[in-house]
């Protein structure tokens, strides 16, 4: 990435004018170049860590111009002009003319890493994804129970001593919107999602950059809304209620009649494995203890766990499913309606970011539609949650509208 962004400052010294070649060379001129920690739209400035292990902030103007570089082109007049406003936390920069303590940036060369942000494809194969169960921030030591070992569930202790901390958006699960944020941040029970390296034992992993968050997904009823003032209250199945608000990434959308078709399919599709399940369980109720333990582990264990985590036979089989990429493709799809189209007495799912008030959370996903269907849907993805508060390990990789994948195992 370095070498990248090497040919870009090459390029830029090659689109002077001819004229100047016949001027003394100038000194090298000053840059930054690092990667973007935080954006702060209000003041239009960039926070950037340097390849040199500072921290300069970047200043722009109306005249300041952005160009984004695809991943391995060094070619300038490749690159795409866009506004501050698609600047991300994650993105490579290359500010030519600044000093390295920072300042006023009249031009931006920027490259999203691959993948799309933070922990993206590239890091797909040194990611660790789970539930915090407990935080020490003065040591930066952060212990997770991920999938893995004999139990289903493992602990592993993440080392975030050099590690960027993010955190996940409010009305969003999707990597690539990711906040700044900081290990004091970070509660036990949250989402967890780490980018860097696992000790040959299993044991700890250095991280390079750890995702947090807390979600919580529910049904019930629309008990109010108020369009102008962008607020919904939702009455819940287990009677309490909660204020929703809702941000620019929220998504909100109506069920199908196609959709409840699927669905119903679907259901119908999965209580035919359960019952085949049941039959091979009984057949292996004569045999041998140590044949009979081998055959469920290694056909039906890790499918009977409820929460669509296994890997195996049952994995593969449920990606048709709720969890699976055609069902997200339907559910992306389906049509987009307004707070102001929301009447009382709705049936509503909605996943939401969990904050310290349980009273209110801002929306990240909400779908309405027939309450059979609502209830239906909720009971189909759930597995065997609860029907209120927080799914199991990797929540953003399975809730309906999160964006962040089709399965619902967290991707590793």
């Amino acid at each position: 990435m370095r070498k990248l962004f090497l040919f870009l400052t090459i390029s830029l010294v090659a689109l002077a004018p001819a004229g100047a070649q016949t001027q003394p060379a100038p000194a090298p001129k000053q840059q930054v170049l690092g990667e973007i920690t935080a954006v702060d739209a209000a003041a239009h400035t960039v926070t950037v860590r340097s390849d040199a292990g500072e921290t300069v902030t970047l200043s722009t103007t109306e005249q300041t111009t952005y160009t984004r570089m695809p991943p391995g082109v060094t070619d300038l007049k490749q690159g795409a002009r866009v506004t501050f406003a698609e600047v991300r936390v994650g993105d490579r920069v290359l500010a030519p003319g600044v000093p390295a303590a920072g300042g006023s940036a009249a031009r931006l060369i920027l490259m999203t890493r691959a993948g799309g942000g933070p922990g993206g494809g590239q890091n797909a194969g040194r990611r660790l994804n789970g539930r915090v169960v407990s935080v020490d921030a003065a040591k930066k030591l952060i212990v997770v129970q991920t999938r893995g070992g004999r139990e289903g569930q493992e602990s592993v202790t993440v080392d975030a001593t050099s590690a960027r901390a993010l955190r996940y958006a409010p009305d969003s699960m999707r990597p690539a919107d990711a906040v700044a944020g900081s290990l004091a941040d970070v509660r036990a029970g949250e989402n967890i999602r780490a980018t860097g390296e696992r000790s040959a034992d299993g044991a700890t992993f250095k991280a390079e950059e750890v995702l947090t968050g807390s979600f919580a997904r529910f049904a019930g009823t629309v008990a109010s809304a108020d369009a102008q003032r962008g607020e919904l209250v939702v009455k819940m199945d287990d009677g309490g209620s909660v204020k929703l608000s809702f941000g620019a990434r929220s998504s909100l959308r109506r069920l199908t009649p196609e959709f409840e078709q699927t669905l119903a399919k679907q259901r119908a599709e999965a209580e035919q494995r359960r019952e085949q399940r049941r039959a091979e369980r009984q057949q292996q109720g004569g045999q041998p203890q140590g044949e009979g333990a081998g055959r469920r582990e290694g056909q039906g264990g890790r499918r009977q766990r409820g929460d669509g985590q296994g890997r195996g036979e049952g994995g593969g089989q449920r990606r048709g499913g709720p969890g699976g990429g055609n069902f997200q493709q339907m559910f992306d799809s389906l049509p987009a309606v307004t707070l102001a189209e929301l009447k009382k007495g709705d049936a509503v799912v909605v996943t939401v970011t969990a904050g310290a008030d349980a009273s209110r959370a801002t929306v990240i996903s909400l779908v309405t539609g027939p309450a059979e269907t609502i209830r239906a849907m909720q009971q189909f993805q759930r597995g065997g949650d609860g029907p209120r508060g927080p799914n199991s390990p990797g929540l953003p990789g399975d809730a309906l509208g999160g964006g962040q994948g089709p399965t619902r195992e967290p991707p590793r």
